[in-house]
Order: structure tokens, then sequence, then C-alpha cells
């Protein structure tokens, strides 16, 4: 059994496949550069955890956690630019929105922040949307595989 971020990753990645502009190109921790026929692009991250208080005497204790999920969203730059990477967003926050416990994981998931940054660096212009998600999941101390 695969830790219990592994499983979140594993759950958005599946939700966002095929059912965004951006198709198929939806990448876990993506490390290599996206070329231009790869875009649009969805990236999907879990850059940082956060775990709540642990007040319980009996053990193994329950960990609350707090999981930040990052999706970053890569789209070419052309006149419409602003409009395709927030219509991706749009698409996102829709299909995180109808399934807030993805799929039985987590407790809650919630929208808390997006950014939204322009680049010339690469081989042409493109925009990244980035949308942090807090997704709220209990485990135990022992077993953070296993979501409760």
């Amino acid at each position: 059994m695969t830790h219990a971020r592994t499983q979140i990753r594993n759950v958005v990645k599946a939700l966002l496949l095929n059912n965004t502009s951006a198709g198929a190109k939806v990448y876990e921790s993506r490390i290599y550069p996206l070329d231009d026929p790869k875009l649009p692009a969805i990236l999907i991250y879990t850059k940082q955890e956060s775990v709540g208080d642990q007040m319980s005497m009996s053990k193994p204790r329950t960990q609350h956690r707090e999981l930040q999920l990052t999706i970053e969203v890569y789209v070419k730059a052309n006149s419409t630019i602003d409009e395709t990477a927030d219509g991706l967003a749009l698409e996102i926050e829709q299909i995180i929105g109808n399934d807030l416990s993805l799929g039985g994981l987590a407790k809650d998931t919630i929208l808390s922040t997006t950014e939204i940054q322009y680049s010339d660096e690469g081989e042409k212009p493109i925009a990244v949307i980035t949308l942090t998600f807090a997704v709220l999941y209990a485990v135990k101390e022992n077993a953070p595989q296993t979501l409760i």
C-alpha cells in the first residue's frame, strides 16, 4: 500500500485525466520541462503537509493532516491566454468541487490560493496558473498509508 499522499495524488490525476481541455496531459510531480507540443498541461504536486495536535493518551494516535495539493496549469501564450488559463482552472475547480472527499480519501478539500504567472523564458511564452488546495485527512501515526 502506498502513502496517503500518493493515493491522493493518484485520485486527483484520475479525476482530471481526459476530463479537462488538457486531455491526457496530466502529470504527477513532473520534473522535466514541458515543451510546446505538450501544452496545455496539468501538473500535480504535494509539496507540504502539516500534522495537527495529537492530544491523545491512547496509542497509536490519530493524526489529522492538512496536505497542500498544488495543481499547476501550463498554457501557450496567444491572444486568449488569460481566457484559456482561466478556462482550465474553471474545469479543475469544478471537478474537484464535485468530489471534495477525493473518492472518499479526504475529509474535505478546500481551494486556498490561486496564483497566475507569465513567463517568456522557455521556447515560447506561457502562462502558469497554480491552484493550491488544502486536503484534510486522517491516519493513525503508525499507518500513514491507511486513511481513516
